[in-house]
């Protein structure tokens, strides 16, 4: 059944889309809340320390790519409005900034590392046979075929889950402007450093368009997403046969 899911593009690319909006909505709610701790109220004066999606979508790296990316195979990316900070409203600039740039791709490595967890805990050997196997054979999943699933998609939001928020956290710490990895490269550079991370930043755009435009972005994440897929060991495809 879960099979049958992971291979129905129409089906998959909703609950692709669907695990995106809500990562990527908490990604930049923990940049707000985080600035907002450190003594930012910029984001939170204009709405966007919230996980209301609304408040954060981006029509093209939140709509027009990730739905294509999602009905298209290819491993789904994107981003949301950036979370306005003041980086002058905290003690240390410069550092509050890197902490605020941190808090994002954090954010989804705490919800890929839930997924992974929840994933790894269905499949542990109990009496001889995973977990899950154990739900799937009992006798409220067997007389009602409808909890089965339930089950099922649940399983592939699981896995979605795990997968997008690893490939977001990757794309956002991509050490160039203006993504999270950049703010936090350029906290950790000296001052000559500094200074030329200013000079190219009004590029970085050009620079993620021109590795996106290259292949170099997709293979890069398609390396992530293999490498996440072997993380995972057998767990995957024992959940995949249920």
């Amino acid at each position: 059944m879960v099979y049958q899911i992971a291979t129905n593009r129409i089906l998959i690319g909703i609950i692709s889309y669907a695990v995106f909006i809500i990562s990527a909505s908490t990604h930049e709610y923990s940049h707000a809340r985080s600035a907002y701790k450190l003594g930012d109220q910029t984001a939170y004066r204009l709405g966007r320390l919230t996980l209301n999606p609304m408040a954060h979508i981006d029509i093209l790296g939140s709509v027009i790519l990730p739905i294509m990316a999602a009905f298209t195979g290819i491993p789904v990316i994107g981003w949301m409005k950036a979370v306005p900070v003041n980086p002058y409203n905290f003690k240390n600039p410069e550092k509050g900034q890197a902490i605020v740039s941190f808090a994002g791709p954090f954010a989804n490595l705490i919800i890929a590392s839930i997924a992974f967890i929840i994933m790894k805990a269905l499949t542990i050997n109990v009496n001889g046979a995973p977990f899950i196997y154990n739900i799937v054979q009992s006798n409220l999943v067997t007389s009602h075929p409808i909890f089965l699933n339930m089950i099922s998609i649940g399983i592939a939001f699981l896995w979605m889950f795990y997968l997008i928020n690893i490939m977001l956290m990757f794309f956002n710490l991509l050490p160039f402007p203006p993504l999270d990895g950049g703010w936090i490269l350029r906290y950790l550079l000296p001052f000559e450093g500094k200074k030329k991370y200013d000079a190219i930043y009004p590029y970085g755009f050009l620079i993620l368009y021109g590795l996106l435009f290259l292949g170099v972005l997709r293979t890069m994440l398609g390396f992530i997403q293999r490498y996440s897929v072997g993380f995972l060991g057998d767990s995957l495809s024992i959940l995949f046969m249920i």
